[in-house]
């Protein structure tokens, strides 16, 4: 196509037809094995693409034939222009959104990999009960099995959770997490499933549920052990059929999410007392897992202590930072019931206290004072029990005495 030829096509707003003895050059000039030169006489035809008042291209036909075109009533030709415009807009829309979907997929699995690496993904402990976890989620975690992971408050059950995720075969999907203690019972089903708008009062759009987020990747269940009984049996239906069904919405979607739950409750006992489904802890206790207390991690404290420490100098934006040699042995003496979320707290604050305290120095040293007084760790105080027996014991020696005095 001749410049001249696609400028002139680009100019107008309809079809443009070419008369057979143009003076405009021909665009298969030298260009066809059969012809030398110069072309015999024939038609040519171009078709603006415009969409929403935009030009995406253009449509040229040519014929050996003079006059070819002619004959075609101006309303096909501008009608044929329209679907051509329509055809390619959605082409390069489809190409677009593919684009994007890659781009999203691409951020996606970067985000997961930058929140991996900033939230510390690392299980830090080397004592035996941490060595027979990890072992645990090395065997487990490439496998498509729903997990049960028990253990007490603040061991770090969403950190397995994480890492089964980042050793699976679904890292680079979404792992989306629910707490459902914090969920309302009237709106747990709308926001597992999801809701069409008007479904009920206040659904005011179409809304996608925890399940639809975390198709192709892991959904995290913490605190399982609070979720009603009723919406234990539409948790259930969903793990069984690998389907679900949002709020107001006839159609069934089907769904491929590995569920992974957390607990600090004894859902066997829970089972027994009627207050959790006994096939639903079937169902998602195939593998599992136990996360140790920190009191059992012999030596894990003092590993532990070392990784906080440094986490709150880069908080905190201190150049250096230690603790001093009698720190960890004091730590160690102490039960940790909040285990290591407690032990990291206290080094935070510890680390805190440690740096206004050592204003002006190079070197910021954390003591025993900056851990402070632990309520295991303190001299056994009498019991409010004890107080109060010994006031009995004194008020009654007090009436015999004043029995005595009487009787005299």
């Amino acid at each position: 196509m001749s410049i001249r030829v696609f400028a002139e096509i680009c100019a107008a707003n309809s079809p443009v037809i070419f008369d057979a003895d143009s003076e405009l050059p021909d665009p298969f000039d030298g260009l066809l094995i059969d012809h030398h030169g110069d072309l015999p006489m024939h038609s040519c035809m171009g078709l603006p693409l415009i969409f929403g008042e935009k030009m995406l291209g253009a449509l040229t036909l040519d014929s050996l034939e003079p006059n070819a075109f002619h004959s075609i009533p101006t309303r096909n030709l501008e009608v044929l222009s329209a679907i051509a415009a329509s055809t390619l807009k959605m082409a390069l829309t489809f190409s677009q959104l593919e684009y994007q979907a890659k781009q999203s997929k691409q951020l996606l699995e970067e985000l997961n990999e930058e929140a991996w690496e900033r939230d510390g993904g690392e299980m830090i402990g080397n004592s035996e009960p941490m060595r027979a976890l990890k072992s645990d989620i090395e065997i487990v975690a490439p496998s498509d099995f729903n997990i049960l992971i028990h253990g007490e408050t603040g061991v770090g059950k969403e950190l397995v959770a994480r890492t089964l995720h980042y050793q699976s075969t679904r890292r680079q999907q979404p792992l989306v997490y629910v707490n459902c203690a914090a969920i309302p019972e009237s709106l747990i089903e709308s926001e597992l499933f999801g809701h069409v708008k008007g479904a009920f009062t206040g659904a005011d759009k179409n809304r996608l549920g925890k399940f639809a987020l975390a198709d192709e990747g892991t959904l995290f269940l913490d605190e399982i052990g609070e979720l009603p009984l009723a919406a234990q049996s539409k948790l259930l239906r969903a793990l069984q059929n690998n389907e679900i069904q949002p709020v107001g919405k006839d159609q069934i979607q089907k769904i491929n999410v590995r569920v992974l739950a957390a607990t600090n409750r004894d859902l066997k006992l829970e089972v027994e007392n009627g207050k959790f489904r006994a096939d639903l802890y079937h169902r998602l206790s195939v593998y599992p897992i136990s996360v140790p207390p920190l009191k059992e991690r012999l030596g894990d404290v003092e590993l532990l202590t070392g990784f906080f420490l440094e986490q709150a100098r880069r908080k905190l934006g201190i150049s250096q930072i230690k603790l001093n040699p009698n720190v960890v042995t004091h730590l160690n003496r102490y039960a940790w019931p909040g285990n290591v979320r407690e032990l990291e707290h206290v080094i935070n604050r510890a680390a805190l206290k440690a740096k206004a305290r050592s204003m002006g120095k190079a070197v910021v040293s954390v003591t025993i004072d900056d851990c402070g007084q632990f309520d295991d760790a303190l001299p056994h105080k009498i019991k409010p029990k004890h107080r109060l027996l010994s006031f009995q014991n004194r008020a009654l020696a007090y009436a015999k005495l004043l029995r005595n005095i009487n009787a005299r």
